[in-house]
C-alpha cells in the first residue's frame, strides 16, 4: 500500500454510494497487520459494517475486534489491536458540551433546552464538525494511545465540504443574526426569558421573527445561542488545532471513486480542492471496477463443446461478444486508472465489484488483497 498507512490520521473522502466505509475498514485491518493500534471511526450506521469487522453491532463506544472473529473467518488476525466505533451526532454534541461547556448550571439549562435537543442534529455541517472533534480526541489522547486513526468522512459532493464544516457551525453560532438576537438580552434579568426578550430593544427583528415563530420558539432559540457563547472560544481553537492536524503531515487523505469515468473525474476533482486547500493526497481508490477476466481459444473451444452438448450451439457467438465487451471495459478502465495515477502522481488502486456487498471479514479480507499494490505513479 506504497506509504499510504505511514501516515498517523488516514481520511477516506469521496461521494456517497463508492465504498468509503469498507475502504476505511479494510485499511484498518491492513493497518493492524502492520502491528499498528488502529482505531476506524465510521459514520456509516449500517449493520453490515458492524458484521464485517465481526462485531455484533458498533455503536459510539469503542468496541475491539477480537482475534477470535478473524480465526472463525480462517483469516490470521492482526498483531495489533484493532477498534472500531460509530459517530453518534447527538451523543457528541451531548459529550462536547458536557466536556468543555464552563458553567455546570448553564450547561445543564443548554442540554435541556429543546432545540437544542432538535437542532444540534440538524445544523448544516453538524456532522462533519462533529466527525473532527470525535478525530480531534483521538489524535490527542495520551491513554491507549493510537498510531493510526482511520476516518470515514460523511458523503461529499466537494471535498472542502468536510474541511469547512468547523467555519460553517462557528459561523452559524457567532454570526451577526445572533448577536442582533442575544443583543437585548445583555443587560436584563430577573424576568421570564421571552417577556425579556421582547421588552429589551423592541427591535423589528426580533418582533418580526417572533411574530412567525410565537415567543417561546424565538426564547428558546435565544437560550440555545446564549448556551453557547460561553463555549465559542473552546469550539474556535479545537477547530483551529483540528485544521491543523489535518493540513499536517500526521494525516493523509485517500480519494475513493467509482471506476468508471464518472468516477475518475470526481476523483480529480475532489483532488484538486483538496490540494487548493492544502490538504495532503496520499492516493485514490477507484471501486467497483469490471473484472474483464481474459479468456482464450481452449475457454472458448471447451464452451462450444458444452453448448453443442447441450443443444445450443448458437449462444457461443454472444457469448463471446459480451465477454470481450467486459474485458474492453476492463482495460479501459485499467488506463484510465494509470493515466490519472500519472498526470496526478499518485498511488491509485482499483478494486473490482465484488460479487456482494461487504457483510463479513472475508469481504474485507478481498478488499485489503486488492488494495496490497498500487498502480504505477
Amino acid at each position: 500500500m506504497a506509504d499510504l498507512l505511514d501516515t498517523r490520521c488516514v481520511v477516506c473522502v469521496g461521494p456517497g454510494g463508492v465504498g468509503k466505509t469498507s475502504t476505511a475498514a479494510a485499511l484498518g485491518v491492513e493497518s493492524a497487520h502492520r502491528g499498528r493500534r488502529t482505531v476506524v471511526l465510521t459514520i456509516d450506521p449500517a449493520r453490515r459494517l458492524a458484521n464485517a469487522l465481526g462485531l455484533p453491532e458498533i455503536g459510539s463506544v469503542e468496541r475491539d475486534i477480537p482475534g477470535e472473529a478473524f480465526e472463525a473467518a480462517g483469516i490470521e488476525p492482526p498483531e495489533a489491536r484493532l477498534s472500531a466505533l460509530m459517530l453518534d451526532i447527538k451523543e457528541a454534541w451531548d459529550d462536547v458540551v458536557e466536556r468543555h461547556h464552563p458553567d455546570p448550571e448553564a450547561r445543564q439549562q443548554l442540554l435541556d433546552n429543546r432545540m437544542y435537543r432538535a437542532l444540534s442534529t440538524a445544523l448544516a455541517g453538524s456532522q462533519e464538525y462533529m466527525a473532527m472533534e470525535k478525530l480531534h480526541q483521538l489524535a490527542v489522547r495520551s491513554e491507549d494511545r493510537l498510531d493510526c486513526i482511520l476516518l470515514d468522512t460523511p458523503p461529499a459532493n466537494h471535498a472542502v465540504d468536510f474541511l469547512e464544516a468547523p467555519h460553517r457551525i462557528l459561523d452559524a453560532l457567532s454570526n451577526d443574526a445572533t448577536r442582533w438576537l442575544l443583543e437585548p438580552l445583555a443587560n436584563h434579568s430577573g424576568r421570564g426569558f421571552g417577556r425579556r426578550l421582547l421588552d429589551a430593544g423592541s427591535g423589528f427583528f426580533v418582533r418580526t421573527i417572533s411574530r412567525l415563530t410565537g415567543t417561546d420558539m424565538l426564547a428558546q432559540l435565544a437560550e440555545l445561542l446564549q448556551g453557547f457563547q460561553g463555549m465559542l472560544e473552546g469550539f474556535r481553537s479545537r477547530a483551529e488545532a483540528v485544521q491543523a492536524l489535518l493540513r499536517s503531515a500526521d494525516t493523509g487523505f485517500v480519494v475513493v471513486a467509482g471506476s468508471d469515468p464518472d468516477g475518475v473525474q470526481q476523483a480529480e476533482a475532489f483532488i484538486e480542492r483538496l490540494r487548493l486547500r492544502k490538504a495532503r493526497v496520499v492516493g485514490v481508490v477507484l471501486n467497483r471496477g469490471h473484472d474483464g477476466r481474459p479468456f482464450g481459444s481452449e475457454d472458448v473451444q471447451s464452451l462450444r463443446r458444452a453448448l453443442e452438448a447441450e443443444g445450443h450451439p448458437e449462444c457461443l457467438e454472444p457469448w463471446v461478444a459480451r465477454a470481450r465487451s467486459e474485458l474492453e471495459r476492463a482495460e479501459g478502465e485499467v488506463e484510465a486508472a494509470q493515466a490519472l495515477a500519472q498526470r496526478l502522481e499518485l498511488p491509485v488502486w482499483r478494486v473490482p465489484e465484488l460479487e456482494e456487498d461487504v457483510h463479513d471479514l472475508e469481504g474485507l479480507e478481498r478488499i485489503r488483497t486488492h488494495l496490497a499494490d498500487p498502480l504505477s505513479a
